[in-house]
């Protein structure tokens, strides 16, 4: 996949990266600034609900909360958006002014872009319950690459079959509101105790990478399970893309 990547040109990936993301909120009256109004709301309400439903002090379901959140834009975009990043860029592909990976790379830069307007939200919410910094949060960062990793390759293999099938957007939208409700973020996986939650987290990938993140920064330990987990999709998944890049790519301009 290296070989269709210009590094030279990455100044312009920036550059197409930051203008789809401007455009978005072009003519509206608060911009970018949306993208803190609803996740706002959202972790005011469900905090005040969710922390007597989860039985938890407020000063420690909040900041979960808030990260589970975020963290959830981040990978919910990178999972949701892969499926139509090609079909969106179809006059790129058919212009040829830029490869299928170069696509991908402004559509994941475009993605994060989102993700880091977000974290002023976390700012002022560990602000607020007085959460202390620890150089131990900035174990959170690797975690934060590996999601942005997990998003490249993620979007090359979705990106890939849903330009081939389009009901593959629909079905992941329906999955992933499932999944939101499925994840540890409005109750905690301490909640409830058993063997059948141990066995159902350790199935969910979506906890494990939450965790790499968010553990962190709550200044909690990451399980070694966590980074097997993690660390494993991610070799994995890149394998897999790179496989169908090059199987299947040269049959993208077709599809879309």
């Amino acid at each position: 996949m290296d070989s269709a990547l210009d590094w030279n040109r990455w100044h312009r990936w920036l550059y197409v990266a930051w203008f789809n993301f401007v455009v978005t909120y072009r003519k509206t009256t608060l911009g970018p600034f949306w993208l803190l109004a609803g996740p706002s709301i959202f972790i005011f309400i469900i905090g005040g609900i969710f922390k007597r439903v989860n039985d938890v002090p407020a000063e420690i379901f909040v900041p979960h909360l808030a990260i589970g959140v975020i963290l959830w834009t981040l990978l919910g975009g990178f999972v949701t958006k892969s499926t139509t990043v090609y079909p969106r860029n179809r006059a790129q592909i058919l212009q040829g002014s830029m490869t299928l990976i170069e696509i991908t790379v402004v559509d994941v830069i475009s993605i994060f872009l989102q993700f880091i307007h977000q974290v002023l939200i976390l700012v002022v919410v560990f602000a607020i319950y007085g959460f202390p910094f620890s150089w131990y949060a900035l174990v959170s960062l690797l975690g934060l690459a590996i999601i942005v990793a997990n998003g490249f390759w993620l979007s090359i293999v979705f990106g890939i079959v849903g330009a081939r099938y389009r009901d593959l957007h629909q079905m992941i939208s329906a999955i992933m509101r499932v999944a939101f409700l499925a994840t540890p973020i409005i109750w905690m996986a301490t909640s409830t105790r058993g063997q059948m939650l141990g066995i159902y987290l350790l199935l969910n990938p979506f906890y494990h990478f939450l965790e790499i993140v968010r553990a962190p920064l709550l200044g909690m330990p990451i399980s070694m399970t966590s980074w097997i987990v993690v660390l494993t999709i991610t070799v994995g998944g890149f394998f897999l893309a790179n496989e169908m890049h090059r199987r299947f790519a040269r049959l993208v301009p077709l599809w879309v």
